[in-house]
């Protein structure tokens, strides 16, 4: 195995180093007050609207009171009560007429946009859901800015029934992304999608060839992992035009796919005795834990909407823990796979980290980490595929050395130790399906003195004279040979030429023993008795029609064959038969 521990400790390292990037280089929001309007250039201030009955102030005097803001962007308020107010800072530029309010796509239940100038004229619009246009690159989307005939001060968004704070702290004025840009970016994504795609064709190519649950458990993970990307990315927006509500039930609907199927993949992937069995059940349990919350983020309402984000964000560290206490115990007690799974999500598992703690507050504004979730992602799926062949390739070596192993067992049971050839138990076993496949002609061969090469010679020479007689009888595609017992064998054979073949083998018994086995007496014979049926018959009533007939051969002199002319002939009560020189010889 390779050097897990080494390799896991060295990626941990590197991705602390790269995650750490954005969140402590993260720009902060300035705070240095202007000193003509109290406000800092281009900041984001936020604060809570007034009751109802303090609002008789209007929007252009709160947004000039700088003493009503919080400026700091250390704190991004939700109230079940009352909306939130943010203001952009536009130091009294003119916006461009194409220019759009940008914020993180998330719900909300209202929202109205004053834009102020800095002659103190104002112009407000409300924005439904109606109003929002979706980016397809990014997790943003787009509403419409009212227009003022001069320069603008500032625009204040009272946000209703906001549920993530990312739509505070991302909200921007910014031009709409060109056509070329976009267009790039678009195919990137398709790409990643693209090669996300792979692994899911792959998980059924396995199934088909061996039917083991985790295949599908990964096919199910790897195909919530491509709808979460082809989602967040906005890609999405580019083929379909799906509401705010659709595209955040899929969003949040697909993450809690992925990390149950993902708990089930594991669980059912590593090698049995890897896990205990309370880890087992802890992996089961993410699956009402997940239902849970992913329901409770979607609809809850009201004094509930303050803790929804932080709850759900939060419900994941124990998914983490589980999780991660599953696959270090796995580690431990010495399991290969476990090993592609822990490099896989270690990308997406510092990402969800990095997120969470943003979000609580570590710095100055949730963080986004979309394009490190789409590379998490996309390298989880193409690394965790890898375990899942890797595995599978176990799994099937183990099986083909099983099969191998019970036809070795079969074959023991079936085949005659001393020859080779099938013994009588595993040819009539097969004798049913050998007819139908053609085999019309039986022949029963028994050794003319066989006894008195073990009187004079031993037994040892006559086991040696049995295996020549092996060599000599020649079984091939068309020709069955079993040996029944002491010095009697039997030919099963199909052809028209069946007979002349089964003769052929029989007189060259002499020569094959004289050949193998030196220093006999005289030539070991063999007589034997052959009938082709013209339809179908039991094995017993054939079996007894060639044995009359070999025992009319040892009557007539022995050395030679007996072969009945026809089943009907027999069937009429008149047994005819003929030696091999042709001679007709009657069994009465």
């Amino acid at each position: 195995m390779f050097h897990g521990a080494r390799l896991f400790r060295f990626l941990l390292w590197a991705l602390c180093v790269v995650f750490a990037q954005p969140v402590l280089a993260a720009p902060a929001l300035s705070t240095n007050a202007d000193a003509t309007h109290g406000f800092a250039p281009g900041g984001l201030c936020t604060a809570l609207a007034p009751q109802a009955s303090q609002r008789g102030r209007s929007t252009a005097v709160l947004a000039g009171d700088p003493g009503k803001w919080d400026c700091t962007g250390a704190t991004w308020p939700i109230s079940g009560s009352r909306s939130t107010l943010v203001r952009i800072d536009m130091a009294g530029h003119d916006p461009a007429s194409g220019d759009v309010l940008a914020t993180r796509l998330t719900r909300f239940e209202k929202i109205w946009i004053t834009a102020i100038g800095q002659d103190s004229s104002t112009a407000r619009i409300a924005i439904d859901h109606d109003d929002l246009t979706f980016s397809s690159t990014r997790w943003i989307m787009h509403m419409p800015l009212p227009r003022l005939k001069g320069p603008v001060s500032a625009y204040v968004v009272e946000v209703e029934g906001a549920r993530h704070p990312g739509i505070f702290s991302d909200m921007s004025v910014e031009p709409p992304a060109g056509p070329q840009a976009a267009a790039i970016r678009e195919l990137v994504l398709a790409a990643l999608c693209g090669l996300m795609c792979m692994p899911l064709v792959l998980n059924f190519a396995f199934y088909r060839v061996l039917r083991q649950r985790f295949v599908l458990w990964h096919a199910l993970a790897v195909f919530s992992m491509l709808i979460q990307t082809v989602v967040t990315s906005g890609l999405v927006n580019r083929f379909a035009s799906l509401s705010l509500m659709q595209i955040s039930l899929l969003s949040s609907l697909s993450i809690a796919t992925t990390i149950v199927a993902a708990a089930q993949f594991f669980a059912d992937l590593v090698e049995p005795g890897m896990l205990p069995r309370y880890q087992r059940r802890a992996l089961d349990a993410l699956t009402p834990w997940m239902a849970f919350w992913t329901v409770y983020y979607l609809f809850a309402s009201g004094p509930l909407l303050p803790s929804v984000a932080d709850l759900y964000y939060l419900a994941f560290i124990p998914v983490l823990a589980v999780l991660l206490g599953s696959m270090v115990t796995a580690a431990l007690r010495g399991s290969r796979t476990v090993w592609f799974q822990i490099i896989g999500w270690a990308p997406l598992i510092a990402t969800a980290l990095s997120r969470i703690a943003s979000l609580l507050g570590m710095t100055e504004a949730p963080l986004g980490f979309m394009v490190e979730q789409h590379l998490s992602i996309a390298f989880e799926v193409i690394v965790t595929s890898l375990g899942a062949a890797d595995r599978f390739m176990a799994i099937k070596n183990q099986r083909d050395h099983a099969v191998a192993q019970s036809k070795v067992l079969e074959n023991l049971a079936e085949r005659d130790p001393l020859t080779g050839l099938y013994n009588r138990r595993g040819f009539e076993e097969r004798y049913a399906r050998l007819t139908r496949e053609g085999y019309q002609t039986m022949a029963i061969i028994d050794l003319d003195h066989f006894k008195r090469v073990n009187d004079t010679m031993g037994h040892a020479t006559g086991d040696a004279v049995l295996r020549a007689v092996a060599l000599a009888l020649m079984p091939d595609e068309d020709t069955i040979a079993v040996r029944l017992g002491g010095e009697e064998f039997l030919l099963l054979m199909r052809g028209e030429d069946a007979p002349e073949r089964a003769e052929r083998r029989r007189t060259s018994i002499p020569a094959r023993i004289a050949n193998e086995v030196p220093g006999l007496d005289g030539l070991v014979t063999a007589s034997m008795g052959m009938v082709t049926m013209t339809g179908p018959t039991r094995f017993a009533t054939l079996y007894s029609r060639c044995d009359s007939l070999l025992y009319a051969a040892k009557a007539a002199g022995r050395n030679r064959s007996m072969r009945e002319l026809s089943m009907a002939e027999a069937a009429a009560g008149v047994p005819v038969a003929i030696p091999a020189s042709g001679n007709v010889i009657s069994l009465h």
